[in-house]
């Protein structure tokens, strides 16, 4: 009989996210990882069978929080509107108040790896996908409710609101100031209702 993890799988993948996050993929090393996780490396590959499976795990776990953070956006109470300019303006939040330092752990993978690494890439395409159908639903029920144009493409509006927000966690690398980034949240809701 083998003898089972003696770790929590979620907080070694939490502790790896944090310096993956910071390093980026390339400079991150196993000791950086055996340090953060305090696993030794036979651990860490008889568990993800290399660094790269375990970044795969890390980017898996990081976007399915935010999916979810989404999907629970259309139970809540208030205006799809509201909620989609919600999304926007945490990003807004989040740089302004430090959470931002090292960018969108999702936005660095694809900026470090995507042209380089056909299964991180499949990855975040479809994690794209996910985010835009997500966002997609939140335009039908704005459109619904009146304050979007059911001329338009529920999944084309939510296209462009995906762009702004990669865009938006890009600019967030360089620290920029609250009114660029509010300037940006108003660009992209005058053009969701228009």
């Amino acid at each position: 009989m083998s003898r089972p993890a003696e770790y929590n799988r979620n907080s070694v993948i939490d502790q790896a996210t944090g310096v993956f996050w910071e390093k980026g993929y390339g400079k991150t090393s196993i000791s950086d990882l055996v340090e953060a996780t305090g696993l030794q490396p036979g651990s860490l590959y008889a568990a993800f069978g290399n660094k790269k499976g375990l970044f795969l795990e890390v980017v898996d776990q990081y976007n399915d929080a935010f999916i979810r953070q989404l999907r629970a956006l259309r139970g809540a109470d208030g205006a799809a509107i509201t909620k989609l300019s919600g999304v926007l303006e945490q990003i807004v939040e989040d740089a302004c108040s430090g959470n931002a330092e090292y960018g969108c752990l999702t936005v660095n993978a694809l900026l470090e790896l995507s042209r380089h690494d056909a299964d991180i890439s499949a990855r975040l395409r479809g994690y794209n996908a996910r985010v835009r159908k997500a966002l997609a639903w939140l335009v039908r029920d704005a459109q619904a409710e009146g304050d979007v144009s059911t001329a338009r493409d529920p999944n084309q509006i939510a296209s462009f609101v995906v762009n702004n927000i990669w865009g938006m966690r890009v600019m967030c690398k360089s620290q920029p100031d609250r009114a660029s980034l509010e300037g940006v949240v108003a660009g992209v809701m005058a053009g969701l209702q228009h």
